[in-house]
């Protein structure tokens, strides 16, 4: 009989052998369990499961894929990746006392499609395979619910990225360097997401579309911090970590390292590339609106250029698709705007359609 942790709440499971599914005594879930061949694999779920417990995703991916690893047969590996990329955190529902998924991290892609999930599905057995059936059958219908929500919120010019309050429950420094930036960013006219303002007729709600629409919007993510474990929280990693994503996926966005009280070596390893911006420095402010302004003019005027060499160069029957093609990409559906990429380039392969 081996012990596991709850991937739930926490709580230690007595698991018999071969048994594929659970169910915790101390929260009442049903859950798929992994192989535990031995103690260093259940350390090594346990301490993943710690890190997705706490909504520190990347981290706990990274373990799952050294799992994967040394085991590509074991449907709970591909699972929990699924849960990872999909940001699922498990709540306590008030009326039920389930714990049931939320989304925190949507993507345009419908988990039906995702790859690990398809993976989980094929190893599973049929108790296991019920569960995964079930549990992305609710992970679609709230991921529906949110890009529905997020297609119709009005794009960003620049994203702040910030810890608000810190383990006390108090405002942060970065938060009132946050708020600085914004109005300043705003007298500028730019479109700013700064979650304590943005957010803030947003309570009672989900929060994650209006996240997840400005994360893909926003030309430009400012991360500012004073401490190296401000720009290492979890939610805060959470947005950062996911706008690098999309630049690494071909989004033409810029992020922006900003510290203050610091040395800039413990910023996050991830930022070693880019150039971090001193906010103690004299004329920061300036340098760094500055900054903003050629970055979002410049794609401002290649986008403005494509469109016109794209329309200049079409015909009759490919001109209403590339209109198409313009109104998703205003509204952040890059998925149906890549479609109708596909569709003009059918009619033109010639098409100069740079997007």
């Amino acid at each position: 009989m081996a012990i596991y942790k709850c991937k739930m709440c926490g709580g230690a499971l007595e698991i018999h052998n071969k048994e594929s599914v659970a169910i915790c005594e101390y929260c009442g879930t049903q859950q798929t369990l992994p192989r535990l061949d031995d103690d260093r694999k259940a350390n090594l779920y346990d301490r993943a499961n710690h890190f997705r417990r706490n909504s520190e995703f990347d981290k706990a991916m990274r373990i799952y894929e050294q799992i994967l690893s040394e085991d590509s047969t074991d449907a709970e590996v591909y699972w929990s990746l699924v849960l990872c990329r999909y940001g699922i955190e498990y709540v306590e529902d008030p009326s039920s006392h389930k714990r049931v998924p939320t989304v925190n991290r949507a993507q345009y892609t419908s988990i039906y499609d995702d790859d690990n999930y398809k993976s989980a599905l094929q190893n599973a057995d049929s108790y296991q395979r019920g569960i995964y059936e079930r549990e992305a059958k609710e992970i679609n219908e709230i991921q529906k619910g949110i890009l529905e929500i997020s297609q119709k919120e009005e794009p960003f010019d620049v994203f702040i990225c910030y810890k608000e309050s810190d383990n006390e429950g108090r405002r942060t420094p970065d938060s009132v360097l946050a708020q600085d930036l914004y109005y300043e960013l705003k007298e500028e006219g730019f479109k700013v997401f700064f979650a304590r303002i943005t957010l803030e007729d947003k309570l009672g709600s989900a929060y994650e579309p209006y996240i997840f629409a400005a994360l893909n919007s926003a030309k430009v993510m400012v991360v500012l911090g004073t401490r190296s474990e401000f720009f290492n929280a979890a939610w805060v990693k959470n947005e950062w970590s996911r706008y690098l994503s999309l630049i690494k996926g071909g989004a033409k966005k810029t992020l922006i390292p900003a510290y203050k009280d610091m040395d800039p070596y413990d910023l996050p390893e991830e930022f070693s590339h880019l150039q971090a911006q001193n906010m103690s420095k004299l004329g920061f402010m300036q340098d760094i609106i500055r900054g903003i302004k050629k970055i979002t003019k410049a794609g401002e005027e290649k986008e403005a250029v494509v469109k016109e060499t794209a329309m200049a160069g079409s015909d009759t029957n490919a001109s209403p698709l590339l209109r198409r093609v313009f109104l998703f990409l205003e509204d952040g559906d890059w998925q149906n705007a890549d479609e109708y990429c596909e569709r003009v380039l059918d009619i033109e392969p010639e098409n100069a359609l740079d997007i």
